[in-house]
C-alpha cells in the first residue's frame, strides 16, 4: 500500500501565510459600519433628550450580532462586519451551505444571549436592590430586543429559526433539500407578511386615534423589505484562516489529535486551541494511519471547502487508499 507524505501541494498557493510574513491584521474598528439613517435617528433621539437610550439599544443590538459571530464561528466562519441600523445592528447575509440545524443555532444565539444579560440584571437586583435604578433600563432594553426578535418573522432570527424548523419537517417528508427549503421560505414569507398587515394595521388604528407610533410603521417596512430582499446576496462572514504562521516565530507547542477520515472539517475546530500548533494523524475504517495534516495545510483545506461538512478524506488532494 502506498500513501502519499503530503497531500496537500496544491492548496499551498491558496494560503498567503506560506509567505514569509502574513498580511497585517485587519483594523478592528472596520468592524462596524454605521447606516446613513443611524446618524439621523441618532440626531432625532440627542434632540427629544433620549440619547442615552438610543446608544444603549445599539450596545444591546451590537451584543446581539457579537454572539451570532460566535456562533458561526463554531462553524468556521468569521465576522467581517457589524451594520448599525436605525434600530439595531444587522450582519448583511446569510450563511450559505450550512444545514438547518446550524442555522437555528446560529439564529438562537442572539436572542438567547440578550434573555441571559436581562436575566443576570434580574438576579443582580435580588443581590442588590439599589442597583435597579441605575439598570432596569438595560435588563427592559434586552428583554425587549430578545422578545421582537424571536418573532417568526423573517429576517429576524425567529423567522431563521422558523424557517430551518421547517426545513427539517419537510426534509423528514421529502428528501429533496432544496425543495424542503423552497416550501420553507414561501411559509416564512406568508407569515412575514401577514405580521407586515398586523403592524400597518395597528399603526392605522393609532393614527385613526390621534396617537400614532412611527416604530410600528418603520418595522413593518423593515419586514416587508427583508421578505421580499436579495436572500441569494452573498454573506458578509468569510472563512476563517487559523494558519499559525505569527506563533510559529517565536515557538509553539505541538498538539497530536488522531481523527478519521470521515471525520467532518468543522468538527476538527474544537482541537483548535492558541496555545499549541495542532498536526492531525488521519486514519482509515480500519485504524490504519495513513496521512498527517497541519493545522496550516487544514486552514488551506477548509478555505477549499464547499461546505464546513465535507469528510476530510473529500478535502484531500489525492484520494484515500482503500
Amino acid at each position: 500500500m502506498s500513501i502519499r507524505k503530503n497531500p496537500f501541494k496544491k492548496h499551498e498557493r491558496q494560503n498567503p501565510c506560506r509567505s514569509s510574513s502574513c498580511p497585517p491584521r485587519k483594523n478592528p474598528f472596520r468592524l462596524f459600519r454605521l447606516h446613513p439613517l443611524f446618524l439621523l435617528v441618532g440626531i432625532w433621539y440627542a434632540l427629544t433628550g433620549e440619547l442615552f437610550l438610543f446608544l444603549l439599544c445599539a450596545l444591546v443590538a451590537i451584543q446581539h450580532e457579537c454572539a451570532h459571530a460566535f456562533a458561526a464561528a463554531k462553524l468556521g466562519y468569521k465576522l467581517n462586519a457589524i451594520v448599525l441600523m436605525p434600530f439595531g445592528a444587522v450582519i448583511d447575509g446569510d450563511l450559505r451551505g450550512i444545514s438547518a440545524k446550524d442555522e437555528i443555532f446560529v439564529a438562537v444565539c442572539g436572542p438567547l444571549c440578550n434573555l441571559l444579560t436581562a436575566v443576570f440584571f434580574v438576579a443582580l437586583w435580588w443581590i442588590a436592590p439599589t442597583l435597579y435604578a441605575f439598570t432596569d433600563v438595560a435588563c427592559y432594553t434586552s428583554l425587549s430586543i430578545a422578545l421582537v426578535n424571536i418573532l417568526p418573522a423573517y429576517p429576524l432570527d425567529g423567522g431563521r429559526i422558523f424557517k430551518g424548523l421547517l426545513t427539517r419537517l419537510f426534509l423528514k417528508k421529502h428528501p429533496d433539500a432544496a425543495r424542503a427549503e423552497r416550501r420553507a421560505d414561501g411559509v416564512c414569507r406568508i407569515v412575514t407578511f401577514s405580521f407586515c398587515a398586523l403592524f400597518l394595521l395597528t399603526f392605522s388604528l393609532q393614527c385613526a386615534s390621534g396617537n400614532p407610533n412611527p416604530s410600528l410603521l418603520f418595522f413593518s417596512v423593515f419586514l416587508l423589505v427583508g421578505a421580499l430582499g436579495n436572500r441569494n446576496k452573498a454573506a458578509v462572514y468569510s472563512r476563517l484562516d487559523f494558519s499559525f504562521q505569527n506563533a510559529l516565530q517565536r515557538g509553539v507547542e505541538i498538539r497530536r489529535v488522531a481523527v478519521s477520515g470521515n471525520c467532518p472539517i468543522k468538527d476538527v475546530f474544537r482541537f483548535l486551541s492558541r496555545d499549541a500548533f495542532l498536526v492531525l494523524e488521519v486514519y482509515d475504517e480500519k485504524q490504519r494511519r495513513l496521512c498527517e495534516v497541519t493545522q496550516t495545510e487544514l486552514s488551506a483545506l477548509f478555505a477549499a471547502a464547499k461546505t464546513p461538512y465535507e469528510p476530510l478524506q473529500n478535502l484531500l488532494s489525492a484520494p484515500f487508499p482503500l
